[in-house]
């Protein structure tokens, strides 16, 4: 188990914002995993920042520890979930454990943060009520 698992789920549960959850996350790795720089990448920003991403690591001596992507259930690639080490290495079974289990973590919030943005886009929210649809104002934002 990823330590730290519960604080990250209650984050994803309480809407924090992504960028929060997954920099809590890869910090979380980090130190379980120790001597490892994690990251999130995005499919939106990748092809622009893998070469940029690269050209640093190898010039501070980083080496490709793990890479693996973050699914939704529906196999829609939602990014991938870097891990990069000081010295050659490959994963042990239980820190590759660890990064299965931080991945699927990484793709919750991920989808959280999709649903939020994709209901933030509709003005109003669709409720059944005995067998009828009825339009509901959002809730306010104060």
């Amino acid at each position: 188990m990823l330590e730290g698992e519960g604080r990250l789920l209650k984050l994803i549960s309480r809407g924090a914002p992504l960028t929060h959850v997954l920099d809590a996350l890869c910090a979380s790795l980090n130190l379980q995993v120790g001597n490892v720089v994690s990251l999130v990448m995005f499919t939106d920003d990748e092809e622009h920042c893998r070469h940029t991403i690269e050209q640093y690591a190898a010039e501070y001596g980083l080496f490709v520890f793990c890479c693996t992507a973050i699914l939704s259930p529906s196999e829609e690639l939602l990014g991938t979930f870097e891990v990069y080490c000081c010295f050659p290495q490959i994963p042990t079974l239980s820190e590759i454990k660890l990064i299965e289990r931080a991945t699927e973590i990484a793709a919750l919030a991920i989808q959280r943060h999709n649903q939020e943005q994709d209901s933030e886009s509709f003005p109003f929210h669709w409720k059944g009520a005995m067998g009828r649809g009825f339009r509901e104002e959002p809730p306010s934002k104060n």
